[in-house]
């Protein structure tokens, strides 16, 4: 058997960030972006008369658009492996010079590909559907389709092609430049830990240790960290969505669009299911908060805290460490019980060198699933310390890395799919290798161990997922007003967590608008809901095994084959014949989260 690794092998890409390839790839793809710009420009002056294009035109607009279409794929091939090869090695290293260097330079390429194809944008956008019917109909665009009308939806939000343009250049140096600087500060911030200085990955790793003191030690030590930089942090969230609300005003030329409606598109959601998933959860908020109650219970604790809401179950003796190649063998056993297929990918993940787990000194904090474009390949990155929150994580991502894999020979643009249905696929291996350790339990010891982990998700996920909500909500509106300064910012944060942990935990974690990564991703505003979505979203798939039996791999698959072609309420009435705009959909979901909860409760008194 294949040895497994643990550190990314990346280098039939290139040999290093300091390859001169990389160079040859980005003079390459530059020369791709000159030529799209130049056969998008026609477009611009049918802009004005698009909504009465005369049918003879439609031809000739036709053969433009499949050239540009065939150019723009061969382009995305080419800068996705390079930017992807970037952002892996940045992880590993956040004060990798040459890398460092090279991230700008592909961030002003990508609006550079923005601005050359925003003529060919907005004419689409403004073009009479009858010319969009021939879109859809050709054979070479027809790949272009779903994406095509579904954002014709907020056609009315588009500006001219100079403004379009505008945005698009000055983001690179203005909107995107704050994310990067908070990753930077992520990765190169320092923290000590019992006397140990140490990284923020590696504290955040101690935050589930089994030792109380060792949690509260690595919580305060990150949370002092980023204090000491909050000014930078506070001005990191104010320049986001500073930017992010006088862009949405000065496209509210025809209609004001309120900025979740704007997040629901981008999550390929109707607001209504929105607002269902949400009134639904806060009115069952209790069973997460029971979760942390019982364990309490367990930790022989008045109350949970904050640094304890990682902390692993109580064993008995040594805490048991689990190796990396034991963490693969354990997640690719629990997908066998889906398919032999899945299993097996685990362990080729692991072989190839496309996880990369082992802990580095400049390591960013957190963990992701991404992929080279050509040819399609996942790498998964995390810092893997051999807890079992270590394992649930690794299968986490490898759920991503499975969804990528089962959509590889799909036409690119149909592979493109939304935060909310991206996080059902992952949840959905976290359920099956919790389901499968359950099963294989014999002492009531081992049954503690997986249903802590039941527990411990449903409080992440019906209290801290909503908590982040609530917190980016209150930004935004207080932004609205003005620049929302430190103070300002834990009140809310403080106040947020009160909504839903409420007396199930002894403080609230204040500072967590600095420490959590998620709030500074400059591409993407509400960067939360969509895992609450896609934790109740993958329950209610997973419980339909029973009825469709042999059938339901095929169901499941088909499920993420079409995520990148569908929205999430068409996706659900056409595989499930359910509806996700009403609360009895997620009513149904919570009712297994509140059965696990119930179980384990009914160990901890026992």
């Amino acid at each position: 058997m294949p040895q497994l690794r643990q550190t990314w092998d990346n280098q039939h890409f290139f040999k290093g960030t300091d390859d001169p390839q990389i160079a040859t790839a980005i003079a390459e793809i530059r020369d791709n972006v000159g030529q799209i710009s130049m056969a998008c420009a026609p477009f611009a002056e049918y802009i004005d008369s698009a909504e009465t294009l005369p049918e003879p035109e439609f031809d000739t607009l036709l053969g433009l658009l499949r050239g540009i279409h065939q150019t723009r794929t061969e382009l995305n091939k080419q800068l996705g492996n390079v930017r992807t090869y970037i952002t892996t090695a940045l992880s590993v290293d956040a004060q990798d010079t040459h890398a460092s260097a090279i991230m700008p330079t592909l961030q002003q390429i990508s609006a550079e590909v923005s601005q050359a194809l925003t003529p060919m944008q907005v004419f689409l956008n403004r073009v009479r559907s009858e010319f969009v019917a021939a879109v859809v109909a050709d054979p070479v665009l027809v790949e272009m389709a779903f994406l095509l009308v579904h954002q014709r939806k907020l056609r009315d939000q588009l500006l001219s092609v100079a403004e379009e343009n505008l945005i698009t250049g000055l983001a690179v140096n203005g909107l995107h430049t704050w994310g990067n600087l908070y990753t930077e500060l992520a990765g190169t911030l320092k923290c000590t830990v019992n006397g140990e200085t140490m990284g923020l990955a590696k504290a955040a790793n101690l935050q589930s240790d089994p030792n109380r003191e060792t949690r509260q030690a690595a919580w305060n030590a990150i949370r002092n960290a980023w204090t000491g930089h909050q000014q930078t942090a506070s001005t990191i969230l104010n320049a986001i969505n500073g930017w992010r609300l006088e862009e949405t005003q000065k496209r509210a030329q025809v209609r004001e669009l309120h900025y979740l409606d704007r997040s629901c598109h981008q999550s390929r959601i109707e607001r209504a299911t929105l607002d269902a998933l949400m009134a639904t959860t806060y009115q069952q908020r209790s069973i997460g908060q029971r979760a942390l109650k019982a364990m309490a219970q367990v930790l022989n604790i008045p109350q949970m805290a904050p640094w304890d809401l990682q902390a692993p179950a109580p064993t008995i003796g040594e805490p048991k460490t689990i190796s990396f190649d034991a963490a693969i063998t354990l997640i690719a056993d629990a997908f066998r019980q889906l398919t032999p297929e899945m299993g097996d990918f685990a362990v080729m993940m692991a072989e190839q060198g496309w996880i990369d787990g082992k802990p580095t000194p400049n390591r960013a904090t957190g963990a992701y699933c991404t992929r080279f474009s050509d040819p399609r390949e996942p790498r998964i990155f995390m810092s893997y310390a051999g807890t079992m929150t270590n394992v649930i994580t690794l299968a986490h991502e490898l759920g991503h890395a499975w969804h990528n894999w089962v959509m590889r020979d799909l036409p690119p643009m149909q592979t493109y799919y939304s935060m909310t249905l991206a996080e059902t696929a992952s949840i959905f291996a976290e359920t099956l290798v919790r389901d499968a350790l359950l099963q294989q339990a014999e002492t009531p010891a081992q049954k503690l161990e997986i249903l802590w982990q039941n527990a411990q998700s449903a409080a992440v996920f019906l209290l801290n997922i909503p908590a982040r909500f609530e917190f980016e909500k209150r930004l935004v509106e207080a932004r609205k007003q003005g620049v929302a300064i430190s103070p300002a910012l834990k009140t809310m944060m403080a106040d947020s967590w009160q909504l839903w942990y409420e007396d199930s935990l002894s403080d609230y974690d204040d500072m967590f608008w600095a420490t959590k990564l998620h709030f500074s991703i400059s591409q993407l505003g509400f960067y939360n809901y969509p895992y609450l979505f896609g934790y109740l979203f993958s329950l209610g798939i997973y419980a339909q095994q029973d009825n469709y039996g042999a059938d339901f791999n095929t169901l499941y698959t088909q499920i993420l084959r079409d995520t990148g072609s569908m929205t999430a309420e068409e996706l659900v009435t056409q595989h499930l014949q359910q509806d996700i705009s009403q609360s009895q959909f997620w009513k149904a979901s919570l009712s297994i989260v509140e059965k696990s909860v119930a179980s384990f409760e009914q160990l901890v008194d026992n």
